[in-house]
C-alpha cells in the first residue's frame, strides 16, 4: 500500500502481522500490542525493525519504556469518524516523548490529514484510491485557524481567544 511521508510517496516494505503469523526474517514488521507483550524478548532481538500497532482502545502505558525500540508506531483508524488515533498520537508525542514515525493506517480522508499532522502523525498509509489521487495531485486542504496547538510548531494566538491558533 502506498505510504505518504514528507510530501512524497516512499517505499513501504513493512508488513502488518497477525498475532498468529510467523515473523519473517529481515523484514520490517508491525505487531499488535498483545503480541509485543507476549513476545517482547524475541521481537526485540530481531535484526529488522519492529513497529507497534495501536488500536483505538489501546492502553500502552505498561510499554512506554519500550517505545524507543519501535522504528514506527501505526495508529489505527477503523472508521473515518473515529478520532481516537488523534488522541493516541498526541499522547505518544506529548506525554510519552515518542520521537519516531507515527503512521496513520485505515479509513481516513484527505481533509483529516492536516489535523493528523498537527497532533504528530507524520506518515500516512493510503489504501483508498481517492486519497492516493489527492496526495498525487497535491490536494492538501488549507486550514488557517485551529483550536488546538500543534506539535513542535510555533504558532500565534488568534485574536482575543488564547486557545485559538493560526499558522505563523
Amino acid at each position: 500500500m502506498p505510504l505518504w511521508k514528507d510530501g512524497a510517496f516512499i517505499a513501504n516494505d513493512w508488513q502488518m502481522l497477525d498475532d498468529e503469523a510467523a515473523v519473517p526474517d529481515g523484514v520490517p514488521v508491525f505487531v499488535s500490542l498483545a503480541r509485543w507483550r507476549a513476545e517482547r524478548e524475541t521481537l526485540g532481538g530481531r535484526n529488522a525493525p519492529v513497529g507497534l500497532v495501536l488500536a483505538p482502545d489501546s492502553d500502552w502505558r505498561d510499554v512506554v519504556d519500550d517505545l524507543p525500540r519501535f522504528a514506527a508506531i501505526a495508529v489505527s483508524v477503523p472508521k473515518f469518524v473515529d478520532g481516537r488515533a488523534f488522541s493516541i498520537a498526541r499522547l505518544l508525542r506529548d506525554r510519552d516523548g515518542y520521537a519516531g514515525e507515527i503512521r496513520a493506517v485505515g479509513d481516513f480522508f484527505i481533509d483529516q490529514v492536516p489535523f493528523m499532522a498537527r497532533v504528530g502523525i507524520d506518515a500516512f498509509q493510503a489504501e483508498d484510491p481517492i486519497l492516493v489521487k489527492a496526495f498525487e495531485k497535491g490536494e492538501w486542504p488549507e486550514v488557517k485557524s485551529y483550536l488546538q496547538p500543534a506539535i513542535g510548531k510555533a504558532e500565534i494566538p488568534a485574536g482575543t481567544r488564547p486557545w485559538a491558533r493560526r499558522r505563523g
